[in-house]
């Protein structure tokens, strides 16, 4: 009988670890995907900035892109990017963030498209072999 109490409370224990807990990155996701559709261009840096940045409040400094700023053809060119999706890979890379590019403080322009894509892309793991994750770099 004893044996069948410890087989019950370490089945019960591993049934309780099958359930998957939802990762930062995914909930970070999730939050732009439901706001994302409120961005337009020709908005302001702070509109922008208003409806996305609580989407990514989960994440800490060291897991955000880092924005971009120069001065082209006159114009100030600012990139702010935002965490759009995720790979368990291990790895931060380009593919994870969706790039808004702004021309003197308005958005004109969202994606890598216009950046002439990413230059980082992570590769997703098969449940198989996880040893071999690795960055591919896109020139």
């Amino acid at each position: 009988m004893r044996n069948f109490f410890i087989l019950g409370f370490v089945g019960l224990s591993l049934l309780g670890g099958c359930v998957p807990a939802t990762s930062p990155y995914q909930t970070t996701v999730d939050n732009y995907v439901a706001a994302y559709s409120k961005v337009s261009l020709g908005m302001t840096i702070a509109e922008i900035d208003t409806i996305l940045s609580s989407t990514q409040a989960l994440l800490s400094s060291s897991e955000i892109k880092q924005p971009d700023k120069y001065r082209k053809n006159g114009k100030n060119v600012d990139i702010i990017y935002y965490r759009s999706g995720w790979n368990s890979d291990g790895l931060t890379t380009d593919d994870e963030f969706t790039p808004y590019v702004f021309n003197n403080g308005k958005l004109v322009a969202i994606g890598w498209q216009s950046l002439g894509g990413a230059k980082s892309q992570g590769q997703a793991q098969d449940n198989i072999d996880n040893s071999s994750s690795s960055t591919v770099v896109v020139y």
